[in-house]
């Protein structure tokens, strides 16, 4: 799957590319500890059931089993689920791992798993069906057939349905305030029409393709305003009915226990994940039921004696749509299809086999699905964690099959790992490099040494932190490190934008894989007096949900911080919607600090402009659609009962508390106790009674309620 450092919903974390790589995120954190002992389900090998003349594909099979142990193993991931197919069959389904730690029962190839972005698949199926019933045209405004859409940027009027499929709209990116919950909820889609109609576009419609999850959310209320149907009724009966997916479903309800494959956080389950954003990653499938659709796009988009499309639609599905953008300072080598991550995956395209592929990663799922359609064959492994390799595992199945049915002749090498000849780098050549650079997750930094090397430094904590291993100057131009040789770095400009690129190994290790890793930042006047005034002060989330997996991990704080060497600049890092170190251009506003980045692919994806509101005297930030207020204001309460109302607006409220004793609850929905660094103590739902904290100098209440609720706190 994986070429870039990631949040879901989309591809998984891949350190590689970082030259430095830093602290993980809450959302990349596998949730999940050892397993002891290999537990597998019994294998359903269909293929061996089937006539003499078919491939049986036992060497592929033997090495994958082999390899999901070694994963599973390595990586503390409790569960994986694979499927290998063809245009006829289901070759091999079998389920690996534990699904419950206490009576160590397996998973079987029924169990469920959220395939994340997988599902815009489904969402792409969707809009080819209404293209073909003469419902919509890929090439036609969004506004025509959805009239509430609408964006603060006038050009929102160009945003097609092609550009939603193929992540060129210019959106934003992800709206992940609530995206991930611990029960059901209706809304998530109407919330992400809300916050794009007061958001700018990051660059112009069309211009280039960065991944972009919001832009799937949209063929939601698409899709029911054509149809008068809601967008998983439609799915289920235009796509996964008809195909014979009786268990594939979006988590409307909760699921029976023992029916889904959970994530783990040490010994304790957690809850089930309902992922909101639907047509973004919110489908939960077994790799056996994937087959089916494989098997459908395949054979042209007919399954058996069922079509869903016609062969023009999977076609154009798996067009390059990047060809004609004006901003592709590298060319993407796996290029977006509609839906696809890339319609030539690297790895196979390395052996002159085309596959189309597609990546999903939730808070808690793994998943990757391939399809090689020359070839007949398909792959889809899904799996609890983020961070056990599906894409690695999905292109060593594929090329093991290709082997074991003669279609290559032997396994692609990996590249040597052998430092390129030295050149002697020229002062320009040095000047070209050197600078600060920005990607959406933080700040790289290229110095010129005295040798004729760059040092290279990764933003952390307030700090630049230095690699020790220096970039030189090879014989094809680029710069790479002894100690990394094959993660290779170099510049280009185009557009009016410098970027700093990179080529790094993928996959199984055989191709090189290049992208824009960075944008050059371009200093700016001082930051006013009223942004130097809010560096390094916290606000607090007060309108996500207390069943937000956002706000259940512990993430509430929002902060600000400056950058020495870039004036003009903040940095943005708000821990409930996975944002750190997110650069932002200050210098045109004192209540407005825009997002600044247009990078393809992937590292320029989730930006947000960050917007100061005054409420009651008060700063608050609103970043996206998340608000946070001021730490500084928030109320203590001392010894004795307390009333807290809930606002007109249904915000959650704040209130500091002493470390000693404890608190009683009553008439909210929710509450969370927090000790002075914001790392959660307690929380329960309704009323309720606990010891505070017991340490630091002040412990902080979160209370959650219906408007106009009166709350109850007595502090004793």
């Amino acid at each position: 799957m994986s070429h870039f450092p990631i949040s879901p919903i989309g591809r998984n974390r891949d350190p590689r590319i970082d030259p430095l790589p830093g602290a993980v995120s809450r959302r990349h954190m596998l949730r999940v500890v050892g397993v002891s002992g290999l537990s597998m389900a019994a294998p359903n090998l269909l293929g061996a059931c089937g006539s003499s003349s078919r491939q049986r594909y036992d060497a592929t099979i033997a090495d994958a089993r082999a390899a999901i142990a070694t994963a599973l193993s390595a990586t503390d991931t409790p569960s994986i689920s694979v499927a290998l197919i063809d245009r006829e069959r289901l070759i091999w389904a079998e389920a690996f791992g534990i699904i419950d730690k206490d009576s160590k029962a397996a998973p079987t190839v029924d169990t469920l798993f959220c395939i994340g972005s997988c599902s815009k698949m489904l969402a792409v199926i969707a809009t080819m069906i209404l293209v073909e019933r003469g419902q919509v045209n890929l090439d036609q405004p969004l506004q025509r057939y959805l009239s509430a859409f609408k964006m603060a940027s006038p050009e929102f009027a160009q945003v097609t349905v092609r550009m939603l499929l193929s992540h060129s709209s210019g959106f934003p990116g992800s709206d992940y305030r609530g995206i991930f919950s611990t029960s059901a909820r209706d809304g998530y889609a109407a919330q992400v029409m809300q916050t794009l109609a007061t958001a700018r576009l990051k660059h112009l419609p069309g211009e280039m393709s960065v991944y972009c999850n919001d832009g799937f959310t949209m063929i939601e209320p698409l899709v029911q305003a054509l149809t008068g149907t809601t967008y998983a009724q439609f799915v289920a009966n235009e796509i996964l009915t008809p195909l014979g997916m009786p268990r594939s479903r979006f988590a409307l309800t909760a699921f029976a226990d023992g029916s889904f494959a959970p994530g783990f956080s040490g010994s304790t389950k957690q809850s089930q994940e309902f992922t909101l954003a639907y047509a973004s990653g919110g489908l939960y499938s077994t790799p056996s039921e994937m087959a089916r659709l494989a098997r459908m796009l395949l054979n042209g988009g007919q399954l058996d004696s069922t079509r869903i499309l016609q062969p023009a639609s999977v076609a154009e599905m798996a067009r390059d749509q990047t060809l004609t953008q004006a901003l592709r300072p590298v060319m993407n080598q796996d290029a977006y299809g509609l839906g696809w991550d890339g319609v030539r995956q690297g790895g196979l395209a390395a052996v002159g086999v085309t596959a189309w592929h597609k990546n999903g990663g939730t808070s808690v799922y793994g998943s990757d699905f391939f399809v090689a359609p020359d070839e007949g064959l398909a792959l889809m492994i899904t799996g609890s964690s983020t961070g056990y390799g599906s894409g690695v595992l999905a292109e060593r199945i594929l090329l093991n099959a290709l082997l074991e049915r003669s279609r290559i002749s032997a396994l692609p090498a990996a590249v040597p790992s052998t430092p390129k000849p030295e050149a002697l780098a020229s002062a320009a050549q040095l000047n070209t490099m050197a600078g600060v650079y920005a990607h959406y997750k933080g700040l790289v930094r290229l110095q010129v040494q005295a040798d004729r090397t760059l040092a290279i430094s990764k933003y952390a904590s307030g700090a630049w932190v230095a690699s020790p291993a220096s970039l030189k100057l090879r014989s094809d131009g680029t710069f790479s490190s002894d100690d990394s040789p094959n993660n290779a770095y170099w510049t280009a400009a185009t557009q009016g934008q410098s970027y700093l690129l990179a080529r790094i190994p993928s996959g199984m290790g055989h191709v090189l894989f290049e992208l824009p890793y960075a944008q050059r930042m371009v200093p700016k006047k001082e930051l006013s007096a009223a942004w130097q005034a809010r560096l390094g002060r916290k606000w607090l989330a007060v309108n996500d949900r207390f069943d937000s997996l956002g706000m259940v991990e512990g993430g509430v704080v929002f902060t600000l911080a400056g950058v020495p060497d870039l004036p003009g600049y903040v940095l943005a890092s708000a821990d409930p919607i996975d944002k750190h170190d997110q650069i932002a251009d200050a210098s045109g506003s004192d209540n407005v600090a825009q997002m600044c980045l247009k990078i393809p692919v992937a590292q320029g994806r989730d930006l947000d402009d960050v917007l100061i509101e005054t409420r009651t005297g008060e700063e608050w930030v609103r970043v996206g659609s998340s608000l946070f207020r001021p730490l500084l204001n928030v109320p203590a309460l001392g010894v004795g009962t307390h009333s807290v109302l809930i606002g007109a607006e249904g915000y959650s409220e704040w209130r500091q508390l002493p470390v000693e004793g404890s608190v009683t609850l009553s008439g909210g929905t929710a509450w969370k106790l927090y000790d002075q660094d914001f790392a959660p103590v307690n929380s329960g739902s309704g009323s309720g009674t606990c010891p505070l904290p017991g340490h630091g100098n002040t412990a902080y209440l979160l209370l959650f309620g219906t408007v106009d609720a009166d709350i109850g706190v007595t502090v004793a």
